[in-house]
């Protein structure tokens, strides 16, 4: 098998795979095992082709044709302190997958496609736990297509431009009190929606790089379906019926900066600050194609639930060293900042404040390398108060930990 059968292979198994995972909000950064090791800090770095989604403009350092292809798996972990249970977090595993392309046009101009998960969430709990009419099962997955144009300026300095086209779906399953048991409703759909990327990258002598981003916002309608299993009675009085559903969700844009020191030629250093513009979260509101208890006008065909996240910061720092012209080795660390407030938690994200230790080595031969990533994910534990009107209980988040694997490979032609 050639390398190009085996990277045509290794996409076609990790894209039917296109799954989610638990984020800070629900945001991934995992867009190659050599990033993910270094603690995702390759903004001034950008000298892979998974700069496609990190920082398009330092694909001019690429020569000729370069690809990279993997995926992550995730396993996350947790319990839940309700007033009279304590709750384990199903234990799932999630694939987000990434796959990379960089061509260099002429002299100044390279081209970068990309196919990778910028949003996804993943949370599910026992059928009838404490919690179930708040959330049983949540699962959020994107996919965007991210073609870029690179231009070199000067030797030094290069800028980027990118289009965006990400597919979004959401689903989620939650109980509903009724006169006579709980009715299971389960609400599934997807939609497509447009954003942009620009990027600079800068780098004035082999110690120093520097590079800035913007990802912008997408906007996303929703459309699906609704769908309940009636109790007895609700089936005779015709309330809770199947029907369709639609809702609109503003995906956040953000920025990103990223300073490169490479302080000896086998060692580089690098930190990262990411701000993700959160606050567009505002609500969670479902429309619904007619009424879930006829007779009350269409009071009852919209469902909205108060979200009021808040703007964040992400920051990374990354290490890699070069043992040999075979290995290179490779440590990070992330500290992430939720969006949600205590306020407004809920059991769709049932997390906190988070930190990440990464790990990873890299193997590399004449055009072709293998980078394997290992990640710990912790975070403190977090009480919220009871909320009745969204069916949220007095709770605590736990032991929570996620263990993240990775593995890309590279290719140049």
């Amino acid at each position: 098998m050639n390398f190009k059968t085996l990277a045509l292979a290794l996409v076609l198994v990790v894209f039917v795979q296109v799954e989610s995972v638990n984020a800070a909000g629900f945001a991934l950064y995992e867009w190659g095992a050599r990033g993910t090791a270094m603690g995702g800090t390759m903004i001034g770095r950008a000298d892979d082709p998974s700069a496609v989604a990190y920082n398009p403009a330092g694909i001019t350092q690429l020569e000729g044709t370069q690809t990279m292809v993997g995926f992550s798996v995730v396993a996350p972990q947790g319990k839940i302190d309700t007033p009279g249970e304590t709750t384990k977090i199903k234990s799932n595993y999630w694939i987000p997958p990434h796959a990379f392309l960089t061509h260099q046009l002429t002299d100044q101009a390279w081209l970068g496609l990309g196919l990778y998960t910028r949003f996804g969430l993943g949370t599910e709990f026992p059928d009838d736990w404490e919690g179930r009419y708040n959330n049983i099962f949540t699962r959020v997955r994107s996919f965007s297509f991210n073609p870029n144009i690179a231009y070199k300026v000067t030797d030094t300095l290069s800028i980027a431009l990118g289009a965006e086209v990400m597919w979004f779906d959401f689903y989620q399953k939650k109980d509903v009190p009724f006169i006579d048991g709980d009715i299971r409703a389960r609400l599934d759909g997807d939609s497509y929606g447009v954003g942009g990327n620009i990027a600079i990258h800068y780098k004035p002598n082999d110690m120093w790089a520097f590079g800035l981003t913007y990802k912008s916002r997408v906007k996303q309608t929703i459309k699906g379906d609704a769908k309940f299993n009636q109790t007895p009675f609700a089936n005779m009085l015709g309330q809770f019926e199947n029907t369709s559903a639609k809702g609109d969700i503003t995906l956040p844009d953000s920025f990103g900066l990223g300073i490169l020191f490479r302080p000896h030629e086998r060692l580089s250093l690098e930190g990262n600050a990411i701000y993700t513009l959160w606050s567009t979260y505002d609500k969670l509101k479902i429309d619904y194609g007619k009424p879930l208890t006829p007779g009350q006008s269409n009071e009852r065909k919209t469902v909205s639930t108060d979200k009021k996240w808040k703007d964040v910061w992400r920051f990374q720092l990354g290490a890699e060293y070069n043992l040999n012209e075979l290995i290179d080795l490779r440590l990070g660390y992330v500290y992430d900042q939720i969006p949600d407030r205590d306020k407004y938690a809920d059991y769709m994200t049932p997390t906190n404040d988070r930190h990440i230790i990464t790990t990873g080595v890299g193997f590399n031969w004449d055009k072709a390398s293998l980078d394997l990533s290992y990640s710990y994910l912790w975070f403190a534990n977090r009480k919220i108060d009871g909320r009745a009107d969204d069916d949220v209980l007095d709770s605590k988040f736990k032991d929570g930990r996620t263990h993240l694997m990775g593995i890309s490979f590279s290719y140049r032609f």
